[in-house]
């Protein structure tokens, strides 16, 4: 298996930007890593704060400890909260992005 194959499967199923890395494109890969890691850390601090909201009200007794009541809570509150998917899509795009450059550079070389 040569480098730049080597490369599409590290963006595609490990991490983007770390196929670039491996080729040596340090700019373009960092830049992916650092979007990706963007992307992830603003979703799990909404995610964090939504599910650190649901067990205060689990403890405080205001709601049930029934799972579809934590489930239909969980997204009604994840629903209203918008930062939550525009990360969502920039990881998205991000991952998107760094697999389809490693499918070019498969394809058509450096």
């Amino acid at each position: 298996m040569n480098r730049e194959m080597k490369a599409l499967l590290l963006n595609a199923f490990v991490c983007p930007g770390s196929g670039h890395l491996l080729l040596g494109k340090k700019w373009q890969g960092w830049g992916i890593v650092v979007l990706g890691t963007i992307s992830l850390t603003l979703m799990m601090t909404d995610i964090l704060s939504v599910s650190q909201q649901i067990a205060d009200g689990i403890l405080a007794g205001r709601l049930p400890l029934d799972p579809a009541n934590i489930i239909a809570e969980v997204q009604l509150r994840i629903q209203s909260i918008k930062g939550i998917t525009s990360a969502f899509w920039l990881l998205i795009a991000t991952w998107a992005i760094a697999v389809l450059d490693s499918i070019r550079i498969v394809a058509f070389g450096k």
